[in-house]
C-alpha cells in the first residue's frame, strides 16, 4: 500500500476506491453493482485490519460528494472511525502526523453524519464497441508512398480478428493477426490464405516470458506457465504476431476496408509467443496501421534489434 501522507487521498487504496466508483458510474453502472465489484476486486485489503479502514472511508467519502452515501457504506466508514484503530496504527507508525489524521477523520464523521448534497447527475461515457466477430476477415489495399517504395503499392493487408481487448475507457477492440497478399487481385485470397506470410509484429524476450506476473502468488503464477512450451526463433527470442487495433469509433475505421470472409479454422503462426496478458501485446492506431505493417513485414526494427539484442545478452 502507498501511503505518503495522513489526508484521506495521500493513499493508493483511497485514490484507487474513488477513482473505481467514478469511473464505473459514468458506464452507467448502479451504486449496488459498483459497491459489489469493489467488495470483489478487494477482497485482501477488506481481510486486513489495517487497511479495510481506508476502504471504507473513501467510498464513503465519494459517495456522499455525489448525493449517494448508501447506508451499509456509511455504517462501515463510522465504525472504523469510531473504532480508532486507524488512529491507533497511525499513533503507532508516524505520531508525528497523527494529529492530522485524528482532524481528517473527524472532519469526515461530521460529513458523514451531515444531510449529504443532492444525488449528482453523472454523464455517462458513450463506449464503442467494434462489431466485428471472431474470425472475420477484412481486406485493407495499401496505397501509401512507403508501399509503392516497397514495391507492394495495390497489394493488400489481410486483418484477421483472433480476439478482444479493452481500451480506456472500456472501448470493445479488436485483436488480429495480420497476413499480406502476394499481388493487387484478391479474387483468390481465401483459397491461398493458409500460404500467405504472417506479419510478425514483435517479440519477447525468452527470459521475460513470465512477464506480467499476474496472479495472486507469483511463485504459483509462475510454475503455472513454466508448463507452457516456449518456442524460440533464430535469434533466441519468442515471436509475437498479435496486434490490437485501437477502433474507439466507427468513425476512425478506415471505409475502404472489404470484408472478405470469416475463417474461424486456420493455422496459427510458428512459433507464436502470446503473452499471457493482454496488456503485453502491442497495438497500433489505424492511422499508423499500414507504414507499421510495412515496417514489420519488410523486418524494419525488428529483426535488425533481434540481432542487436543477441549480441548483448
Amino acid at each position: 500500500m502507498g501511503v505518503w501522507g495522513p489526508n484521506l487521498y495521500q493513499n493508493d487504496i483511497a485514490i484507487d476506491v474513488r477513482d473505481y466508483y467514478k469511473d464505473q458510474l459514468t458506464k452507467g453502472k448502479s451504486d449496488y453493482v459498483i459497491i459489489q465489484e469493489l467488495i470483489k476486486l478487494n477482497e485482501n485489503i477488506l481481510s486486513d485490519c489495517d487497511e479495510v479502514p481506508v476502504f471504507w472511508f473513501a467510498l464513503a467519502d465519494i459517495q456522499w460528494s455525489l448525493g449517494r452515501l448508501d447506508d451499509f457504506v456509511k455504517k462501515q466508514a463510522l465504525f472504523h472511525i469510531q473504532n480508532k484503530h486507524d488512529l491507533k496504527h497511525w499513533e503507532l507508525e508516524n505520531p508525528a502526523q497523527a494529529k492530522i489524521r485524528i482532524k481528517v477523520l473527524s472532519d469526515l464523521e461530521q460529513k458523514l453524519l451531515s444531510p449529504q448534497p443532492d444525488k449528482k447527475k453523472i454523464v455517462q461515457r458513450k463506449l464503442y464497441n467494434c462489431d466485428w466477430k471472431i474470425g472475420d476477415v477484412f481486406a485493407y489495399k495499401m496505397e501509401s508512398d512507403l508501399a509503392k517504395e516497397k514495391g507492394i503499392y495495390g497489394h493488400y493487408l489481410l486483418i484477421h480478428k483472433i480476439d478482444n481487448d479493452y481500451v480506456f475507457p472500456g472501448h470493445k477492440i479488436p485483436v488480429v493477426y495480420i497476413k499480406i497478399t502476394n499481388s493487387n487481385n484478391l479474387s483468390n485470397c481465401i483459397n491461398e490464405y493458409e500460404q500467405l506470410d504472417y506479419i510478425q509484429i514483435g517479440f519477447t524476450r525468452y527470459e521475460d516470458r513470465f512477464l506480467p506476473i499476474d496472479g495472486k502468488r507469483p511463485e504459483e503464477d509462475i510454475a503455472e506457465k513454466a508448463k507452457i512450451k516456449y518456442e524460440v526463433d533464430e535469434y533466441g527470442f519468442l515471436p509475437q504476431f498479435r496486434l490490437k487495433l485501437l477502433s474507439t469509433s466507427k468513425r476512425i475505421i478506415p471505409k475502404k476496408l472489404i470484408f472478405i470472409d470469416n475463417i474461424l479454422t486456420f493455422t496459427p503462426p510458428p512459433k507464436e509467443f502470446i503473452p499471457h496478458n493482454k496488456l503485453s501485446i502491442p497495438a497500433s492506431s489505424w492511422r499508423n496501421f499500414e507504414s507499421m505493417a510495412i515496417d514489420r513485414y519488410f523486418g524494419n526494427n525488428l529483426h535488425q534489434y533481434q540481432i542487436y539484442a543477441s549480441t548483448i545478452k
